[in-house]
């Protein structure tokens, strides 16, 4: 073979490797659901913060009764494959409040359809490449509800808080989102990043099945060793995106609602929205 047709063949192939390799390092979350998936019945696994040994003091009562998922926004095409196993009717739990959807099948947050101003860069290749243009094309967004039946799943939203309280009326909704669901149901929890919003549902969820049986200590430790942040720890983060009183928020929030939940089932109010008026008043 003649050298300068070797040099051509070694371009044109090196050529599209580095293709190949830009349209991977673009799209590859597009249809990969991302580290943060977790499931109640995922093994347990020590974190840095936690000892190897301490694993041993997590008390798992109920935990693999809650027929629950989370994480980022469905790449229905990875989830439906994820929970294959799942013969359930599924609901997405949606807690995102921003302006989101689909566009042709990938949330459209991963075009930073959302995010203010221009976009970075890898937003507008992502948007070229995708829908033929570096603007946002609201005409080719399918809303999240239209997508999951579209896939097979049901669909609620819930403005769920992390960064900010949560609305009473919103509480009580979810709690009787809860209690109404029949047996026969999976839940898929998800906000933007499959951590704050996601782990304050997950840990609402254990707590109205498992409290007081389990300690709320328990609840967020075994919640946080599955993959959510420990929603008890109010120490400021290094290089964070919440402010110190968001995450003492956060916390409180987390501590009211385990004590609304027990004194609850023993025959005290019902309404989180009753119970936090009577004891702001007090």
């Amino acid at each position: 073979m003649r050298k300068p047709l070797k040099k051509r063949i070694a371009f044109v192939g090196g050529g599209l490797f580095l293709l190949v390799s830009l349209f991977g390092f673009l799209f590859f979350d597009a249809f990969y659901g991302g580290s943060n998936f977790r499931t109640m019945q995922d093994k347990i696994s020590s974190l840095d913060d936690f000892e190897i040994s301490a694993l041993e003091d997590v008390d798992l009562t109920g935990l693999r009764d809650l027929q629950a998922s989370g994480g980022m926004p469905p790449r229905f095409f990875d989830l439906k494959r994820r929970l294959s196993h799942i013969e359930k009717d599924k609901i997405i739990v949606d807690a995102i409040g921003d302006f989101h959807g689909y566009v042709k099948g990938i949330p459209s947050n991963f075009f930073g359809y959302a995010r203010p101003g221009p976009p970075a860069w890898r937003h507008a290749l992502r948007r070229l490449i995708w829908t033929g243009s570096p603007y946002i094309r609201p005409e080719l967004v399918t809303s999240a509800a239209e997508e999951a039946k579209a896939n097979g799943f049901e669909y609620k939203s819930f403005l769920i808080g992390s960064k900010f309280v949560t609305d009473d009326k919103t509480i009580d909704e979810f709690v009787t989102f809860i209690e109404s669901l029949p047996e026969n149901i999976w839940l898929h929890f998800h906000c933007s990043q499959g951590k704050g919003r996601t782990s304050t549902m997950l840990v609402m969820l254990d707590v109205l099945k498992n409290a007081p049986r389990v300690s709320l200590k328990n609840i967020v430790k075994r919640q946080h060793l599955l993959g959510s942040p420990n929603l008890l720890d109010n120490e400021l983060w290094e290089n964070g995106s919440y402010t110190q009183e968001q995450l003492d928020n956060r916390k409180k929030f987390i501590e009211d609602f385990y004590e609304f939940v027990c004194q609850r089932k023993a025959g005290g109010v019902q309404l989180w929205s009753e119970w936090n008026r009577q004891r702001r008043a007090a």
